[in-house]
């Protein structure tokens, strides 16, 4: 099987894992992406803003043979969804939700209006015109389409509020959540059925990106997943962000359609992605594997690429 990601970037991790079971072949704007060393075929493209970067990648496909198009980066979701089936038309598989499903996922507020026309619990959200007269600090503000922890801040007064709004580019603000914080990696197939759920313990972040985790076989937590996921109906990779509170309760926070930074440690944890990816390709069955795991602590450490 040849699968296809883009915008690889340091994504070695998940390049190692995939080739396990697959040959991987990757793209990025530079050549001096770390994870160019690693896959079977590497090509520069251009950025997807760009006019012809579609039908780069489609050209890619068409020469490789490319049987499953995995795409990273956010700001590229729904262009590609435009082109579902000129992928097709080369045999290509595009594994990435349905375009509604994009624009829940890529905008905070409309993910803040999914959980709550859905009855999912999530911390209560409003916007600069909107802030209620009982608003009580501290908050979280961040860009409705925003990525990763870019210009996510804790504010804990009407001074921060004010400052902090006129910085943040189109601002979200949220009630803050005490509680431990947890990120859900989730697999689902081509028909929105869920494959596999494994909840990570976030227990140190860097910029962004989790550096010390550990996955946890929290039943609630995998229930209350599998809940969103059946209403949302995504395809392929799903990371959601939960937090935890001291009473027991599950907020939901985030959904990204693509996969998170930390999804090697839930590979390692006996997720064979790689596997499931081989299965859809030839239209077998799948048996689902949820909760399916053992929990394992993953401690990261930089690496370097000499050449």
């Amino acid at each position: 099987m040849n699968i296809l990601l883009t915008a690889v970037g340091k994504r070695v991790q998940l390049i190692k894992h995939l080739k396990k079971t697959s040959n991987v072949f990757g793209t990025d704007i530079s050549m001096l992406a770390p994870a160019a060393c690693f896959v079977d075929g590497f090509y520069i493209v251009p950025k997807c803003s760009e006019k012809n970067y579609v039908n780069e990648l489609i050209k890619i496909c068409k020469k490789e043979s490319i049987d499953m198009l995995i795409p990273l980066y956010e700001r590229e979701f729904e262009l590609l969804c435009e082109y579902r089936e000129e992928f097709e038309k080369v045999n290509t598989i595009l594994l990435l939700s349905n375009k509604n499903v994009i624009k829940v996922c890529n905008d905070k507020w409309e993910t803040y209006k999914f959980f709550n026309e859905n009855e999912i619990k999530t911390p209560k959200s409003f916007s600069i015109k909107e802030k209620p007269y009982d608003v009580r600090f501290p908050l979280i503000i961040k860009p409705r389409d925003g990525m990763g922890s870019s210009s996510v801040f804790k504010i804990y007064d009407n001074n921060d509020l004010n400052f902090f709004a006129s910085k943040v580019h189109n601002p979200i603000i949220q009630q803050y959540v005490e509680g431990t914080e947890y990120t859900i990696d989730v697999l689902c197939d081509l028909n929105s059925k869920i494959i596999s759920i494994v909840p990570r313990q976030r227990i140190e972040v860097r910029a962004g990106e989790v550096t010390k985790s550990k996955t946890v076989k929290d039943k609630k937590i995998i229930d209350k997943t599998f809940e969103l996921c059946t209403k949302l109906k995504g395809i392929g990779p799903l990371t959601i962000q939960c937090i935890k509170d001291k009473f027991d309760n599950i907020y939901f926070i985030e959904i990204n359609p693509r996969f998170g930074g930390g999804v090697p440690l839930t590979f390692e944890s006996g997720a064979d992605y790689g596997k499931f990816f081989n299965f859809m390709k030839a239209g077998k069955k799948i048996e689902y594997e949820i909760g399916d795991f053992k929990e394992l602590t993953m401690l990261r450490y930089d690496e370097a690429v000499y050449r």
